[in-house]
């Protein structure tokens, strides 16, 4: 006799803590409908601080590109702000390509790495250094921006 009060009680409980929450969700976020590859950036504010953040991108079960920060801040609805920015771009035939900046914005929207500050691309025969950089990270291209300096390593060979 007294299971079913308190299951009448434990139900209307619960219905009113379901209900509290959906009171409390905002109506719309900024990020919503954008980059459903990183959903949780739906439920982000604008101001939000990451700390350490690192994502990964896979093509099939091979990693393709690797990105690290420091930090990551929500700057704008569409756009977020890192902090000592490493990216990392995996081929196919081990090869691998390591992108250094202290600083750059994300837009979603584009899916466009954009810096303004000092920028390196280093490869295993092959480093640049410029004052910035464009990247689209869908193809995985970018310009780094000039003046740049290069340097080609050439194999040592016996003759």
């Amino acid at each position: 006799m007294m299971k079913l009060p308190f299951t009448c009680f434990l139900t209307i409980a619960m219905h009113g803590m379901a209900a509290q929450a959906d009171a409390t969700l905002p109506a719309a976020t900024p990020f919503a409908g954008v980059d459903k590859k990183l959903p949780m950036l739906e439920l982000l504010p604008v101001g939000q601080v990451l700390p350490k953040v690192s994502l990964s991108r896979y093509e099939g079960p091979r990693l393709s590109m690797l990105l690290t920060a420091s930090s990551m801040t929500v700057a704008a609805p569409q756009e977020i702000a890192a902090s000592i920015l490493n990216v990392y771009l995996y081929g196919k035939n081990n090869q691998t390509s390591h992108l250094f900046t202290k600083a750059a914005s994300y837009f979603l929207d584009k899916k466009l790495v954009v810096s303004h500050t000092e920028t390196t691309l280093k490869e295993e025969n092959f480093s640049a250094r410029g004052t910035g950089l464009y990247m689209d990270t869908n193809i995985k291209r970018g310009i780094i921006l000039g003046p740049v300096q290069t340097t080609i390593r050439m194999d040592q060979r016996n003759k």
